[in-house]
């Protein structure tokens, strides 16, 4: 059997097509908010790689956030509609985490995903990844960079960093005046690995089961800006 995770939390989407032995293949592109337009494509190119086919799937996995309000909501609406579909389970996985389980380094790493929460916001969070668990060291969280890191910072000590995301490059003078490292310069370290997400499905998997088709959202982490006028909008006739 198989399993087809996505995630379009980022400006970067992913598809992994995984069975039983590992990653079967996969799919890494820059969406540049396109995610509605070429997901599907992606899906039935890796599909095809690995020589899948929707029988074979025995689950779906998806990034629920946060991320971009569009793109999260597609990725997951395409997932939940494939999971309905195929009568299959789905897992839902924090975008932040699949980020983290993406930077290389050691169980004493610290690890912390920097995500563009728009407005000149962060959204981060810092963990240690270990064998079969993570330890969560910062719950996710946004605000402006300068806090984010002070507060990262304030948290975990000198301990060994390492950083990823599409919020490091803006912010690297910041990164290196709070936490003394120089972040890498590569466009590559911008996005989530595929196996990250793949190893990040699994895990949650097998530790907490799939999510309720029913109820499973997105977790924008952050208030929505639309609010809902407190009085009804009342409508007149012109006569």
């Amino acid at each position: 059997m198989a399993t087809l995770c996505l995630d379009t939390a980022t400006q970067h989407g992913v598809v992994v097509v995984a069975r039983e032995g590992g990653l079967a293949a996969s799919s890494r592109w820059r969406s540049s908010g396109r995610h509605g337009e070429n997901l599907f494509g992606h899906i039935e190119t890796a599909m095809s790689e690995a020589g899948v086919t929707r029988v074979d799937l025995s689950m779906i996995g998806a990034s629920i956030g946060p991320g971009g309000f569009t793109s999260l909501r597609v990725g997951l609406a395409t997932a939940k509609g494939l999971a309905l579909g195929l009568d299959l389970p789905i897992v839902g996985v924090s975008s932040l985490r699949v980020l983290a389980r993406s930077i290389d380094g050691s169980e004493d790493t610290v690890r912390i995903p920097l995500m563009n929460a728009y407005r000149g916001d962060l959204f981060a969070a810092a963990y240690r990844m270990r064998s079969g668990s993570v330890d969560v060291l910062v719950e996710p969280f946004y605000g402006a960079p300068p806090d984010v890191f002070t507060s990262i910072r304030d948290a975990i000590g000198n301990a060994p960093v390492g950083f990823r995301g599409e919020g490091v490059e803006p912010h690297r003078s910041l990164i290196e005046s709070a936490f003394g490292v120089a972040p890498e310069r590569d466009d590559s370290v911008a996005g989530p690995a595929p196996i990250a997400l793949l190893d990040e499905v699994r895990l949650v998997s097998s530790t907490e089961g799939p999510a309720d088709l029913a109820t499973l959202e997105p977790s924008y982490l952050r208030p929505s800006d639309a609010q809902l006028p407190r009085q009804p909008l009342r409508t007149e006739h012109s006569s």
